[in-house]
């Protein structure tokens, strides 16, 4: 009868996991739950980034819709606050002053200038401001429309 070594023994009747097993399972854990830690990191690092893209987004379409109605001519510079956010602008003229081109012929009843208009937003909370530059038309009105007639 030959020697048996302990490794060389069967087992009978041995269940559940090794140590080694153990081991094992706890690696391959800890490695997915540091990939899946990771990939939540970058994703929220992305909405970050994603938010402050829209927040500044939502100041320049403000701007653009603000600006529609400003008339650079009458108001050069100035400063308006809508909401949570500060507008300061101020414009230079671009070009001489010209009346008007009436319709069908003739003048008009205004006189216009293209204006380089620099608005800066600033939201609460914020130090550095959003700066748009723009191109408006100012206009005033320096005739009126009575009749030679009359």
């Amino acid at each position: 009868m030959a020697h048996e070594y302990p490794c060389q023994r069967e087992r009978h009747g041995a269940s559940g996991f090794g140590l080694l097993e153990a081991l094992v399972a706890l690696v391959l854990i800890a490695g997915v739950g540091f990939s899946l830690l990771g990939w939540v990191q970058q994703n929220l690092e992305t909405l970050q980034r994603l938010r402050q893209h829209y927040a500044e987004q939502e100041i320049r379409r403000q701007i653009l819709n603000w600006s529609a109605a400003l008339n650079p001519m009458e108001r050069p510079e100035g400063e308006l606050i809508l909401g949570s956010t500060r507008f300061i602008w101020s414009s230079e003229q671009q070009g001489e002053i010209r009346p008007q081109s009436g319709y069908p012929a003739g003048m008009g009843l205004y006189d216009i200038a293209l204006f380089s208009v620099t608005i800066q937003a600033y939201r609460e909370g914020q130090t550095a401001p959003l700066t748009e530059t723009l191109t408006r038309i100012g206009y005033r009105q320096t005739r009126s429309n009575r009749s030679p007639f009359e």
